[in-house]
């Protein structure tokens, strides 16, 4: 029997733009900047105040109290995702089997933000002052247990930690479970939230930008840190045509990959990521002359630009420097833990509506990253195929190819 192909069919995103796949969509498009100053809690003293902080007020009233009480922020994130991604895609009218339906997810900070008020508490005041309910939900899996139940989905689910490049991971090898027909279809992507151990541990690292970031800009100075989520709707290709539902793109192939050549730091020569595109590239097969645009993991700290882009010269030689390239961390921070899913469905809206988004804040690219950078402004390009890049803590390396159907 052949392999199955594997078509998006819903996608559901929140970020520091919006609470709305479409409001995010909107406001990318209008080249528009969300970091602010931190408030879920202090960052008086650090390096960089500021990061990609989502306002979830307008969404109170759309849970009960109890799940408000219940519910960590990135459970809520993942719900508000999923639940538009669900609705996009009519999943729940499609007559599929609940044991055939899978979630996916990317690993993210889960509850720790209240798990950080706890320890607080406790050493200040405590342990008989301290709530138990704020250290309930410490697992990461926690999310992906939320929204199963939250859709009576009872397929496979799997949490998939992987510093940032977790919710790459997770909608791969979605794609790859119903290629292979364990599943005829998935919620796969990621949630996550901001928390005080992940802000200061980038602060220490000296990684932050204290403005707005600059992903392969010539004065760039490190990254923000953003929250959010972003759900696809992955299904059978064939089942998604008879049932008449809308195709974002095919999801063609992926790759993941370890360098294993530093906790923190890329592989500086490219060699890590070239191998990892080529692979994804090979799996969709794909050549490097039909990719058409690539959403950058573009970070926008000197390290991890210049390694990436040495990696796409590598792959695509002298096509790198004409093939269109963006980083939107520079609109919506990384979003860490979910920032490949953040960015898989931005790449599956570019090829279904043929309009990229930019890198904003960019005066002049980096002479080490000589690439075609959309820069400021959004660019009407046709996407046949476009692939979504991750780079990750620990040297976690993943790729999507998705193309137009």
């Amino acid at each position: 029997m052949s392999e199955r192909r594997v078509a998006v069919t819903g996608i559901g995103l929140l970020c520091a733009l919006g609470l709305s796949r479409e409001e995010v969509w909107r406001r990318m498009l209008a080249a528009e900047c969300g970091m602010r100053r931190v408030t879920v809690f202090d960052p008086t003293g650090y390096r960089s105040e500021i990061a990609g902080e989502m306002d979830l007020e307008p969404a109170a009233a759309t849970f009960t109290r109890l799940e408000r009480r219940r519910w960590s922020r990135s459970d809520q994130l993942g719900v508000m995702a999923a639940s538009e991604a669900v609705a996009d895609a009519g999943l729940l009218d499609a007559s599929l089997d609940p044991t055939r339906v899978g979630v996916l997810l990317g690993a993210g900070t889960a509850d720790l933000l209240r798990n950080e008020e706890y320890y607080f508490t406790m050493v200040r005041d405590g342990i008989a002052r301290a709530r138990p309910s704020k250290a309930w939900n410490h697992f990461s899996s926690t999310p992906v247990d939320v929204i199963a139940a939250r859709f009576g989905l009872e397929g496979m689910r799997s949490c998939i930690a992987a510093a940032c490049s977790s919710s790459t991971i997770a909608i791969g090898h979605a794609a790859e479970a119903i290629r292979r027909g364990r599943l005829d279809a998935a919620l796969a992507g990621g949630t996550d939230a901001l928390a005080r151990l992940t802000f200061s541990g980038f602060n220490a690292l000296r990684l932050m930008d204290p403005g707005p970031c600059r992903p392969f800009d010539r004065g760039r100075n490190g990254m923000n840190i953003g929250e959010g989520a972003a759900i696809l709707v992955l299904e059978d290709m064939a089942r998604a045509r008879r049932r008449g539902a809308s195709i974002y793109a095919e999801l063609a192939g992926y790759s993941l990959s370890c360098e294993a050549y530093h906790p923190t730091a890329p592989e500086p020569e490219g060699r890590a990521v070239a191998a990892m595109v080529s692979a994804a590239l090979d799996a969709a097969r794909v050549l490097p002359d039909e990719v058409d645009h690539v959403n950058a993991h573009g970070t926008a700290t000197p390290q991890n630009d210049r390694a990436e882009a040495s990696g796409f010269l590598a792959v695509f030689r002298s096509r790198a420097r004409a093939l269109p390239v963006t980083s939107i961390k520079s609109m919506v921070g990384h979003c860490l833990g979910s920032a490949g899913a953040v960015e898989a469905a931005v790449l599956a809206l570019t090829v279904a509506r043929g309009t990229i988004p930019p890198t904003i804040h960019h005066e002049a690219t980096d002479p080490d990253c000589p690439i075609e950078v959309v820069a400021n402004e959004a660019r009407q390009h046709r996407v046949r195929c476009g692939v979504s890049t991750s780079l990750a803590f620990g040297g976690n390396d993943a790729a999507l190819v998705m193309r137009s159907v």
